[in-house]
């Protein structure tokens, strides 16, 4: 087990709705998707009226390749109605392993590799979703020490 990282805990989690941009896409255009993307929900929100309910999120379907099946995410309510390549999306109420990750962005492929790992010990299976919410918000020039991310992997019956 990595020491930087606290124990996971087993949640039990609501339906949870979410306005998304989904797209496959390579681990180096992440920053591209995820700058574009978030713009894009903001705005089909504020046309609709719909406030974001929870921090943003990136989820991911799948096991990762070469590629990544992600939805760019802001937690939403209600359903969203479509609006142009913002679509819609609802995750299943159900069990989760989940983790804080306290620092840089560049810990949190570590911090996957300690949950899945635990996930294992404890001899419970992932559903093949999993993701991180972003839980604060990176200042322009500041710590990335501060960070807080969330990231959880849904676990099967």
């Amino acid at each position: 087990m990595i020491e930087q990282f606290p124990v996971p805990q087993i949640v039990e989690l609501p339906e949870q709705h979410l306005a998304v941009v989904r797209e496959r896409v390579a681990f180096d255009a992440l920053p591209e998707l995820y700058d574009r993307a978030y713009p894009q929900i903001f705005g089909a929100l504020a046309r609709a009226g719909v406030a974001p309910v929870s921090a943003p999120m990136g989820v991911t379907h799948g096991e990762p390749d070469a590629e990544l099946d992600l939805s760019v995410a802001v937690p939403v309510a209600q359903p969203f109605s479509p609006d142009g390549p913002v679509g819609a999306e609802t995750l299943p109420a159900g069990r989760a392993a989940t983790l804080l990750v306290k620092g840089d962005y560049a810990l949190l492929p570590a911090a996957y590799k300690h949950l899945f790992a635990w996930i294992s010990e404890q001899g419970l299976a992932p559903t093949g979703i999993s993701w991180e919410q972003y839980l604060t918000e990176p200042e322009p020039g500041g710590d990335p020490a501060e960070n807080e991310t969330l990231i959880g992997v849904a676990l099967q019956d």
